[in-house]
């Protein structure tokens, strides 16, 4: 039996601890196995749906030619997010030396490892076909950012396992010195191997605790990465509502916040389920409302960024997503992400009279449905926007297996959770063990301590802060002027008189814009052409704009793509409020010219591919750094490692 040289910290309130941190291995009740058995059938569920999808294609699921992307992107998006939140929480509280996390950090790093293994699982039912995964690794599209993402999260839960690991080594052989008759055969058989050759030594945790530093600076900017490069998957996508150069540090903040609201939702589950209270107190869940309404605050500045330059320029495609987002068809789904899932959190944290653990809980489980609603939004809003006729189609429908499927992957977190822990133990034993004969905890503070009331004030402060931010950015958006919406010299009623020529391969197209029989001059007339190319009806292809002359006259020239009876228009708005006026002329196209001229060569072509071997070198340099650490553990192990005092 391995012999486990105990410093003064392992024995202080170590019984306490020990029988805590192993309750999961105990005799289970009934209400465990209830929960197990639940949880299983609506995982077993989820799979049946993802088998129906299997056999009848993705149209069973929602998807079809508008919802490209629906529910499935949403959820990686989502679980992964929350991923990224618990293992960069914990990473920067232990690189910071916020000693109150010791009793929240195996939750934490264990609700990372847990979401980010289902959140991937995601991408298998959103591919549509398991084997397209092969084809990721064999044929893999560089330029890609889905390709780049599968790296990303690949190196992430690589790190994110080994930071769950090493703490694991020093508890590990506590427990099997304490009470090793309550392990049981297979966990003694486990935990002799993880903690082979440890004897709690001042070198041994010196070597430890470099370690898990060195894996907790990996962590950060892999869970950067990997969300921005989610991020980017959207918005390298010229789509009104996705191409934006916000949305990296969007998406981040959104993880981080969502990350820490389950990560709140999942302690008080295990607090309560096994009676924690003595080492998970209220300041605990206070502490981590903070940081709540700090991320809260950020996203609820980063959705108005987000907003504002696109309601203010006025470009048609993004400003029919703003006002569907605002006022629109996505207005209610958006305003519940707005109230309930950012302003209610903030205020149930702000206000004394809720920053209780119930209090901080509902605002955890608010901000976590409103951010899964939100990435929802995101995906079926933008796929369902017709470039053509600038409107929105068919919305994306939800149907029993995507439900059933996305309900499945809910299930499981908890799911795999429970069972992690009937495997490990619950609580950071040896970290809290060491807290407690090192330091005294700083959230230690009694209630009416003047720190806690100015933190109160600050929250408070922070809360009517972000309301008033709020306020002024809503009157903001609905009083913004269209930069691209100016006023008209002309006044109604107005006329457009359409004429085409047609001379070889190319079109004149002569418009005229009057009011009352006199010419508008500075009118912007807009030219489109009917086609029934790429869908059945009257599809309105944008030529051009031009602003007419003193005589009222536009003049715009093309060359068609493709021979045959065409219908050209011209519109022109002579109220942003009122119908415009259109008219149109009928031509018949003998010669075409194709549009399509072969590529150039590419700038910094060479620069790219240079790129691409750097980052796959920093991908490799990544994964052997955080082996290094586990072999630099398992070294200071071997006896006779420990150098001499």
């Amino acid at each position: 039996m391995t012999t486990v040289v105990e410093s003064p910290a392992t024995s202080i309130g170590r019984p306490g601890l020990v029988d805590a941190a192993m309750r999961p291995f105990g005799k289970t009740s009934k209400k465990f196995w209830a929960a197990i058995a639940f949880l299983t059938v609506v995982v077993a569920v989820g799979v049946v749906a993802w088998i129906v999808q299997l056999r009848q294609g993705m149209g069973v699921a929602g998807y079809g030619d508008r919802s490209f992307w629906a529910i499935y992107m949403a959820d990686v998006v989502a679980f992964i997010g929350v991923s990224y939140g618990g293992a960069v929480v914990s990473a920067i509280l232990l690189l910071t030396g916020a000693k109150w996390r010791a009793p929240l950090s195996r939750l934490a790093e264990g609700m990372a490892l847990v979401t980010v293994v289902v959140g991937s699982a995601f991408l298998i039912p959103h591919l549509g076909r398991p084997d397209r995964f092969l084809g990721m690794v064999t044929q893999p599209n560089f330029a890609s950012p889905i390709f780049w993402d599968f790296v990303a999260i690949t190196t992430y839960t690589f790190a994110t396992a080994i930071f769950f690991l090493l703490p694991l080594v020093p508890d590990v052989a506590i427990l099997q010195a304490a009470h090793p008759e309550g392990l049981g055969r297979a966990r003694r058989l486990l935990y002799r191997v993880l903690s082979r050759g440890w004897v709690g030594s001042a070198h041994q945790r010196r070597v430890l605790r470099t370690a898990m530093g060195i894996t907790a600076i990996v962590i950060i900017p892999l869970a950067v990465a990997v969300h921005s490069v989610l991020s980017w998957a959207f918005a390298l996508v010229s789509r009104p509502g996705w191409h934006e150069s916000i949305w990296a540090p969007y998406f981040v903040i959104a993880a981080l916040y969502s990350g820490v609201a389950l990560v709140v939702i999942i302690t008080a589950g295990f607090r309560r389920g096994y009676h924690l209270q003595a080492f998970i107190t209220e300041r605990h869940f206070v502490r981590l409302g903070y940081i709540m309404v700090a991320l809260g605050a950020a996203y609820l500045y980063l959705t108005f960024a987000d907003l504002l330059p696109g309601a203010y320029v006025g470009e048609r495609s993004v400003n029919n997503m703003v006002y569907a987002t605002l006022v629109g068809d996505l207005a209610p789904g958006f305003w519940f992400v707005i109230i309930a899932g950012e302003i209610v959190p903030l205020l149930l944290i702000a206000l004394p009279q809720t920053r209780k653990i119930w209090g901080v809980v509902t605002a955890s489980i608010l901000v976590v449905s409103a951010m899964w609603l939100k990435r929802v939004l995101i995906v079926v809003g933008t796929a369902a926007y017709d470039h053509l006729t600038d409107t929105f189609g068919a919305y994306y429908r939800f149907t029993w297996v995507a439900i059933a499927v996305t309900l499945a992957g809910v299930a499981a977190i908890p799911l795999l959770l429970m069972l992690l822990f009937r495997i490990v133990p619950l609580l950071a034993i040896d970290e809290i063990q060491e807290l407690t004969a090192t330091a005294t905890d700083p959230a230690a503070r009694p209630a009416s301590s003047p720190g806690k009331a100015s933190r109160g004030r600050a929250a408070g402060v922070v809360g009517g802060v972000m309301l008033v931010m709020v306020f002024l950015g809503a009157i903001g958006v609905d009083s913004a002027p269209a930069a691209a919406a100016a006023p008209s010299p002309a006044t109604p009623p107005a006329a457009v008189a359409v004429s085409a020529v047609v001379s070889g391969p190319q079109v004149t197209v002569t418009a005229r814009v009057t009011a009352g029989g006199t010419p508008v001059q500075d009118a912007q007339v807009r030219f489109f052409e009917s086609t029934e190319m790429f869908a059945p009806g009257d599809n309105q292809i944008p030529l051009g704009k031009v602003v007419t002359d003193r005589t009222g006259t536009a003049v715009l020239r093309y060359q068609p793509a493709v021979t045959g009876p065409r219908t050209v228009s011209a519109t022109y708005y002579a109220d942003v409020e009122g119908e415009p006026a259109t008219a149109s002329a009928e031509i018949d196209v003998t010669e075409a010219v194709s549009p399509y001229t072969p590529a150039g060569p590419r700038l910094l072509a060479g620069v790219g591919r240079a790129l691409v071997n750097g980052l796959f070198v920093a991908v490799f340099l990544t994964c052997v750094l955080v082996i290094a650490q586990v072999i630099r553990v398992r070294r200071a192990c071997r006896p006779g490692s420990t150098p001499p005092t």
